[in-house]
């Protein structure tokens, strides 16, 4: 018996079932598939722990297999990591801009080089 084939079936028909039903939906148990599939309890779970790795479904160890929540697309990033990589402030950061600021109308910068 191939394997692949099976698990293959077995993950076509969680997907369909899963498509076809609300986020949190029981689907079928690990006895129910291996009959219904003529597959092996090992390979409907290794069917379900690839579906689990792609969040199409969420396994309850002892409550069975359901149809997962989808992940919100629409959540905020957090951005809190760049204030302690970042900092405040740059240390000489007033006095850069002191440097590179325009000097008042009439006036000569010494600063600038030659005369």
């Amino acid at each position: 018996m191939d394997n692949s084939n099976a698990a293959d079936r077995v993950i076509q028909d969680l997907r369909r079932l899963a498509a076809g039903a609300t986020a949190g939906a029981r689907l079928p148990s690990v006895r129910e598939l291996t009959a219904r599939h003529q597959a092996s309890p090992v390979t409907v779970a290794d069917a379900i722990r690839q579906l689990v790795a792609q969040g199409v479904v969420e396994a309850r160890p002892g409550r069975g297999t359901f149809v997962a929540t989808p992940p919100d697309d629409h959540r905020t990033p957090d951005l809190a990591w760049q204030t302690v990589a970042l900092g405040p402030r740059r240390a000489g950061e007033d006095e850069m801009r002191a440097l590179l600021a325009l000097p008042p109308a009439g006036a000569i910068p010494l600063s600038g080089g030659y005369l």
